[in-house]
């Protein structure tokens, strides 16, 4: 089961975009305030102290910012991205003081991953920034203007992958299609995904080359879910759940969504973890499970898993600690 941990007051106005950890005892949570306000918008990160989250003292901005993707190699080694002024923001911590970072021009960061020095940040078009732990370099992952990334997973500096989709055709003809492409240490090329015809990739997880989560979405009903294990993509069902289930996540043997029951609005959130070959639901305190939420995440460490959601009542935060 999910406990709950104790969560600053945050601002009606937050929106939650991504959560990172660095081994079980510590975590980072980014977001953005003042959204859909009258006042600037402004890059969030809270740190788990142990005991409780806590805001992290960000660096002054001269323009409203916002945050979309966090990823942490080390305690002493947080990297967050999002956008200003129509440029990347990117912030990075060093265990001590966050710092904004100077990187080439992207267009519209979307997710950052990271492993060692080794750092990879995508957005809605077809270049990709690349950290060597030097300098950062401007990569052009894709070939066509038509197409994006908008998720990353890495396992080592020879694997990344990152997914998006493409536009095909024109006007009412038009369509999308998947796009997955894979980093060697070198330069991007084209990954063999699954067999998909239509639709984007909103989502990569990967433990290592062998074990692959993809979220593929190909009409409005949330993420399918599809598994490479080192020699075939598989399809994997996704769980069960009362009423209407929109998958908006998968990690390595967790997804995330939430679900609605027939001819209501009203958004559940729901957690499921692998069990073998089945998801099985993982029981939310406090009801939280019957009330309606949105901005639903997870990361995990394989041992302890964070999740996060927010409804009416404000920002909530749960940790889940595997027997």
């Amino acid at each position: 089961m999910f406990r709950p941990v104790p969560v600053p007051a945050l601002p009606p106005s937050t929106a939650l975009a991504d959560l990172a950890t660095a081994g079980d005892d510590h975590a980072w949570l980014a977001g953005t305030t003042g959204v859909f306000t009258s006042r600037p918008s402004a890059p969030l990160v809270l740190s788990w102290t142990g005991t409780t989250w806590q805001h992290e003292p960000l660096p002054e901005l001269p323009a409203p910012a916002s945050l979309a993707g966090i990823a942490a190699t080390a305690p002493d080694d947080v990297w967050a991205v999002g956008n200003t002024a129509g440029h990347p923001l990117v912030l990075h911590y060093d265990g001590t003081t966050w710092h904004t970072v100077t990187t080439p021009p992207i267009t519209w960061a979307k997710a950052i991953t990271a492993h060692h020095h080794d750092i990879h940040i995508v957005g809605t078009g077809r270049d990709t920034l690349h950290y060597d732990g030097t300098t950062w370099h401007l990569h052009h992952a894709l070939n066509s203007t038509r197409e994006n990334l908008t998720t990353l997973t890495t396992t080592d500096p020879h694997h990344t992958w990152a997914g998006g989709g493409g536009l095909a055709g024109a006007g009412p003809a038009s369509y999308e299609y998947p796009v997955l492409v894979h980093w060697d240490g070198t330069r991007w090329t084209d990954h063999p995904g699954p067999r998909l015809a239509r639709g984007h990739i909103a989502r990569l997880a990967a433990t290592t080359p062998d074990d692959i989560w993809l979220g593929h979405v190909r009409d409005t009903d949330g993420l399918h879910l599809h598994h490479w294990n080192g020699t075939r993509w598989t399809a994997v069902p996704s769980p069960d759940a009362p009423g209407r289930l929109s998958l908006h996540g998968i990690a390595a043997g967790w997804t995330w969504g939430v679900h609605a029951t027939h001819n209501t609005f009203e958004t559940r959130p729901t957690f499921h973890r692998r069990t073998g070959d089945t998801w099985t639901p993982v029981a939310l305190p406090h009801d939280l499970d019957r009330t309606s939420a949105f901005h639903v995440g997870l990361t995990t460490t394989g041992t302890t898993t964070w999740a996060y959601l927010k409804t009416a009542a404000g920002v909530h935060v749960l940790r889940h600690t595997a027997a």
